[in-house]
């Protein structure tokens, strides 16, 4: 019997993908559905899309290290490869796009969160960061270029060098996030804002959106391989790995 990865509907013309895979660490298995989602709803015409969590504290922590722990240079270059993909048919994705962040949404869920258009946090114990650099390899090239695209410099020097998660209040300041909300509000705020950006005049938001971000989506795809090999070498530098290792440890305990 295949596994639930994600809950899908629709309410009102926007589509919703709700990630229902435990906490949400992300293995090939759910960035695949994903990503085969994304092309459904593309190939449908790009409607609205929602994207959440039904984990009441943790909309998605990255990257499963746990069994990328002992995986070898070609498997760890396949999730990557993977990755990356996601991270632009997400923000490729020619429709309005949000996500409601309930809970934490660390490193590749931060980058997850940001590859949307429109970014709403619940106030509270929740925590919007990255952590590539604490675990010793570079955020992906091709999702900093999403992230100089979309946010101001200091927003990227915070996330990227300081390695701290921001609240909901510090996340709007440095406009990580367009809107706060109580938790229990923060899925029906974006659904409402999405719904604005929804109403727009299709055909226009679409070139709009084609228009701002275009050279970007085609600077990641052409840049995407030649920085492959430094990830990988970051990733199996002995102390990389040590870390590696301690992260996966406390994760199975």
């Amino acid at each position: 019997m295949t596994r639930q990865l994600l809950r899908l509907d629709e309410h009102r013309g926007i589509h919703r993908i709700i990630l229902d895979h435990g906490p949400n660490a992300l293995d090939r298995e759910l960035m695949g559905a994903f990503r085969r989602e994304l092309a459904k709803l593309r190939s449908a015409g790009s409607p609205a899309l929602l994207v959440a969590s039904a984990h009441p504290t943790l909309f998605c922590p990255g990257w499963d290290l746990k069994i990328l722990v002992d995986a070898d240079r070609s498997a760890v270059a396949e999730f990557l490869a993977d990755f990356n993909g996601l991270i632009l048919d997400l923000f490729s994705y020619p429709g309005p796009t949000a996500a409601a962040l309930e809970g934490h949404a660390v490193a590749g869920g931060c980058l997850l969160a940001q590859a949307c258009d429109l970014r709403v946090m619940g106030s509270g114990k929740a925590r919007l960061g990255l952590s590539e650099l604490n675990l010793g390899v570079p955020v992906p090239g091709t999702s900093l270029r999403m992230l100089t695209s979309r946010l101001s410099s200091a927003a990227v020097d915070h996330l990227v060098f300081r390695g701290e998660g921001c609240t909901a209040e510090r996340a709007q300041e440095y406009g990580l996030v367009h809107r706060t909300a109580a938790p229990e509000e923060a899925f029906n705020v974006t659904e409402i804002e999405l719904g604005k950006l929804a109403g727009r005049p299709r055909a226009a938001f679409v070139e709009t959106k084609k228009l701002l971000l275009g050279a970007v989506w085609d600077d990641m795809r052409r840049t995407w391989p030649e920085e492959e090999a430094a990830f990988l070498d970051c990733w199996f530098d002995d102390e990389t790995q040590e870390r590696i290792k301690g992260v996966a440890s406390r994760l199975r305990q």
